[in-house]
């Protein structure tokens, strides 16, 4: 199963990249799950917790809720069936291929993180990988991935990414913990994204967050 969390930034830009996963999840009998951002709908809740001082209980669940209206979109957008269970997912996703999942439900109920700005979609993409566990994920956004001093890095250690923006505060330290991989690659550019799917070398860079090694 291959999971991508598209990011709410590419909202205005998604539908070509939408589309061009379900010809190949189609075409080449793949089966992939998108995991959608909270994009402008989060920065209202942010904005309205900066003015009001929202419990950060509600602001956590309230952004979270953001990342199904996403999702809601980009399953029109792409045409691609959206669910908010993982049951109905795994039951269905082997005829239809592809499956946007709406995030809400499954994540308010196992409640497992931290309830802060420190944790976006980003991070919450994670505990969806570790539920269907997954050993790689691909973070499609609006950034090629991420830069040190100017430069496009083409592998990083997860634990070397604390200071950098590319990813929320917390995804390094769930990469590590859950023992995943990522990928940040810019999803206006869907042959990237498929590149990486077929294990091609393209434009992103990878976050290791931890290596089978075999003795």
């Amino acid at each position: 199963m291959i999971l991508i969390k598209i990011g709410g930034s590419l909202l205005y830009n998604s539908k070509t990249l939408l589309k061009k996963l379900k010809d190949f999840a189609i075409n080449y009998n793949k089966k992939i799950v998108i995991v959608p951002g909270g994009g402008i709908f989060a920065d209202v809740v942010r904005e309205v917790d900066k003015n009001l001082r929202l419990s950060p209980s509600l602001s956590h669940k309230l952004a979270i809720k953001s990342m199904d209206f996403v999702g809601e979109i980009y399953s029109e957008l792409g045409n691609i069936k959206s669910y908010s269970t993982l049951f109905d997912l795994k039951r269905e996703i082997p005829n239809e291929k592809i499956g946007i999942i709406l995030p809400s439900k499954i994540l308010l109920s196992i409640d497992l993180a931290e309830h802060s700005w420190n944790i976006t979609s980003d991070s919450l993409s994670l505990y969806i990988g570790k539920l269907l566990n997954v050993k790689d994920i691909i973070i499609a956004t609006n950034v090629d991935g991420i830069y040190k001093n100017n430069n496009l890095l083409k592998e990083v250690n997860a634990s070397e990414i604390d200071e950098w923006t590319s990813v929320d505060i917390a995804f390094p330290k769930l990469l590590k913990k859950f023992k995943m991989n990522a990928y940040i690659v810019n999803g206006k550019y869907p042959e990237r994204v498929i590149d990486i799917i077929n294990n091609k070398n393209t434009i992103c860079t990878k976050v290791i967050g931890w290596q089978n090694i075999s003795v």
